[in-house]
Protein backbone atom coordinates (compact mmCIF):
# COMPACT_ATOMS: atom_id res chain seq x y z
CA UNK A 1 0.00 0.00 0.00
CA UNK A 2 3.10 2.40 0.65
CA UNK A 3 3.91 1.84 -2.85
CA UNK A 4 1.31 3.51 -4.42
CA UNK A 5 0.99 6.59 -2.94
CA UNK A 6 4.66 7.38 -3.21
CA UNK A 7 4.58 9.64 -5.94
CA UNK A 8 7.58 10.34 -8.73
CA UNK A 9 8.63 13.90 -8.59
CA UNK A 10 12.04 13.78 -10.63
CA UNK A 11 10.88 16.37 -13.09
CA UNK A 12 9.54 19.04 -11.33
CA UNK A 13 12.24 21.22 -10.86
CA UNK A 14 12.60 21.60 -14.55
CA UNK A 15 8.97 22.05 -15.28
CA UNK A 16 9.23 25.10 -13.26
CA UNK A 17 11.77 26.58 -14.45
CA UNK A 18 10.81 26.08 -17.90
CA UNK A 19 7.51 27.59 -17.10
CA UNK A 20 9.09 30.58 -14.90
CA UNK A 21 12.31 31.69 -16.94
CA UNK A 22 10.19 33.50 -19.77
CA UNK A 23 8.50 35.46 -17.35
CA UNK A 24 11.98 36.13 -16.00
CA UNK A 25 12.97 37.36 -18.86
CA UNK A 26 10.14 39.19 -19.81
CA UNK A 27 10.30 41.46 -16.59
CA UNK A 28 14.17 42.19 -16.78
CA UNK A 29 14.61 43.47 -20.32
CA UNK A 30 11.37 45.49 -19.89
CA UNK A 31 13.32 46.65 -17.08
CA UNK A 32 16.68 47.25 -18.90
CA UNK A 33 14.38 48.88 -21.71
CA UNK A 34 12.98 51.10 -18.99
CA UNK A 35 16.54 52.29 -17.26
CA UNK A 36 17.24 53.61 -20.79
CA UNK A 37 14.14 55.18 -21.41
CA UNK A 38 14.41 56.76 -17.68
CA UNK A 39 18.56 57.37 -18.47
CA UNK A 40 17.40 58.98 -21.96
CA UNK A 41 14.41 61.34 -20.07
CA UNK A 42 17.12 63.06 -17.69
CA UNK A 43 19.46 63.73 -20.19
CA UNK A 44 17.11 65.57 -22.27
CA UNK A 45 15.99 66.91 -19.53
CA UNK A 46 18.60 68.95 -18.77
CA UNK A 47 20.52 70.01 -21.80
CA UNK A 48 17.73 72.51 -22.72
CA UNK A 49 17.72 74.13 -19.31
CA UNK A 50 21.70 74.38 -19.77
CA UNK A 51 20.85 75.44 -23.05
CA UNK A 52 18.13 78.20 -21.85
CA UNK A 53 20.58 79.39 -19.00
CA UNK A 54 23.67 79.81 -21.54
CA UNK A 55 21.45 82.31 -23.84
CA UNK A 56 20.21 84.72 -20.77
CA UNK A 57 23.93 84.47 -19.22
CA UNK A 58 26.24 83.97 -21.82
CA UNK A 59 29.67 82.51 -20.81
CA UNK A 60 32.81 83.72 -18.50
CA UNK A 61 34.94 84.84 -21.43
CA UNK A 62 32.29 86.50 -23.32
CA UNK A 63 31.81 89.92 -20.85
CA UNK A 64 28.49 91.87 -21.89
CA UNK A 65 28.26 89.20 -25.05
CA UNK A 66 24.85 87.27 -25.33
CA UNK A 67 25.48 84.18 -27.33
CA UNK A 68 23.58 83.61 -30.93
CA UNK A 69 21.56 80.87 -31.37
CA UNK A 70 24.27 78.70 -32.76
CA UNK A 71 26.39 78.74 -29.99
CA UNK A 72 23.59 77.83 -27.96
CA UNK A 73 22.86 74.87 -30.14
CA UNK A 74 26.27 73.73 -29.81
CA UNK A 75 25.84 73.57 -25.94
CA UNK A 76 22.72 71.44 -26.20
CA UNK A 77 23.65 68.95 -28.84
CA UNK A 78 27.46 68.27 -26.62
CA UNK A 79 25.25 68.06 -23.63
CA UNK A 80 23.17 65.62 -25.64
CA UNK A 81 25.51 63.57 -27.53
CA UNK A 82 27.93 63.17 -24.98
CA UNK A 83 25.76 61.30 -23.03
CA UNK A 84 23.51 59.68 -25.62
CA UNK A 85 25.70 59.14 -29.30
CA UNK A 86 22.32 58.78 -31.18
CA UNK A 87 20.84 62.17 -30.31
CA UNK A 88 23.51 64.13 -31.65
CA UNK A 89 20.84 64.84 -34.62
CA UNK A 90 18.20 65.38 -32.24
CA UNK A 91 15.65 68.23 -34.01
CA UNK A 92 16.47 71.02 -31.81
CA UNK A 93 14.68 74.86 -31.27
CA UNK A 94 16.54 77.87 -30.19
CA UNK A 95 14.84 81.45 -29.02
CA UNK A 96 16.67 83.88 -28.19
CA UNK A 97 17.46 87.55 -26.86
CA UNK A 98 20.47 87.73 -29.29
CA UNK A 99 17.94 86.26 -32.31
CA UNK A 100 15.55 89.83 -31.71
CA UNK A 101 11.90 89.97 -31.82
CA UNK A 102 9.35 89.85 -34.30
CA UNK A 103 8.25 93.36 -33.26
CA UNK A 104 11.21 95.30 -30.75
CA UNK A 105 8.82 97.71 -29.57
CA UNK A 106 5.44 96.25 -29.31
CA UNK A 107 4.26 94.70 -26.21
CA UNK A 108 3.67 91.55 -27.44
CA UNK A 109 6.98 90.74 -28.28
CA UNK A 110 7.78 87.15 -30.21
CA UNK A 111 10.82 86.01 -30.00
CA UNK A 112 12.63 84.87 -33.27
CA UNK A 113 13.96 81.44 -33.18
CA UNK A 114 16.20 79.20 -35.24
CA UNK A 115 15.12 75.37 -35.79
CA UNK A 116 18.22 73.01 -36.52
CA UNK A 117 18.33 69.05 -37.74
CA UNK A 118 14.72 69.14 -38.69
CA UNK A 119 12.76 69.25 -42.32
CA UNK A 120 10.14 71.19 -40.84
CA UNK A 121 9.20 72.58 -37.97
CA UNK A 122 8.08 69.73 -35.36
CA UNK A 123 6.98 71.89 -32.58
CA UNK A 124 4.11 74.34 -31.59
CA UNK A 125 4.08 77.76 -32.16
CA UNK A 126 5.79 80.13 -29.95
CA UNK A 127 3.58 82.17 -28.21
CA UNK A 128 3.95 85.96 -27.64
CA UNK A 129 5.61 87.10 -24.04
CA UNK A 130 2.85 88.02 -22.01
CA UNK A 131 5.89 90.38 -19.95
CA UNK A 132 7.02 92.22 -23.01
CA UNK A 133 8.71 94.79 -23.35
CA UNK A 134 10.33 94.38 -19.97
CA UNK A 135 11.37 90.62 -20.50
CA UNK A 136 12.25 88.90 -23.32
CA UNK A 137 11.59 85.20 -23.87
CA UNK A 138 14.49 82.37 -24.09
CA UNK A 139 13.57 79.27 -25.19
CA UNK A 140 15.07 75.77 -25.82
CA UNK A 141 13.28 73.46 -27.37
CA UNK A 142 14.72 69.05 -28.45
CA UNK A 143 12.12 66.76 -29.43
CA UNK A 144 14.19 62.74 -29.81
CA UNK A 145 12.69 59.83 -30.65
CA UNK A 146 13.92 56.82 -28.90
CA UNK A 147 14.03 53.18 -29.48
CA UNK A 148 14.65 50.59 -26.95
CA UNK A 149 18.31 48.67 -26.70
CA UNK A 150 16.21 45.43 -26.43
CA UNK A 151 13.65 45.63 -29.60
CA UNK A 152 10.65 43.68 -30.30
CA UNK A 153 10.36 39.90 -30.19
CA UNK A 154 8.66 37.59 -27.67
CA UNK A 155 10.62 39.12 -24.86
CA UNK A 156 9.23 42.57 -25.50
CA UNK A 157 5.78 42.63 -24.99
CA UNK A 158 5.51 45.57 -22.54
CA UNK A 159 7.42 48.25 -23.60
CA UNK A 160 6.43 50.45 -27.00
CA UNK A 161 8.59 50.01 -30.08
CA UNK A 162 9.71 54.09 -29.74
CA UNK A 163 9.33 56.81 -27.46
CA UNK A 164 9.32 60.60 -28.81
CA UNK A 165 10.28 63.14 -26.04
CA UNK A 166 10.18 66.33 -26.14
CA UNK A 167 11.33 69.00 -23.96
CA UNK A 168 10.80 72.70 -22.96
CA UNK A 169 12.58 74.87 -21.58
CA UNK A 170 11.74 78.88 -21.42
CA UNK A 171 13.68 81.35 -19.25
CA UNK A 172 13.30 85.52 -19.14
CA UNK A 173 15.79 87.85 -19.69
CA UNK A 174 15.99 91.47 -19.12
CA UNK A 175 16.11 93.36 -22.29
Amino acid sequence: MKLLLHHRREGQGLIEAALLIPFLIVIVFNAVNLGYFFFVYLNLATAPRQGAQYSILGSVTTVNQLPGAAAVHQLVNDDISGAISAASGSAARVCTLALGTSSPHDSTQVPLCQVYNAGSDPFTAVLPDPEAPALVLNRVDIAYTVTPPITGGAFNLIMPASLTFHRLVYMRAEQ
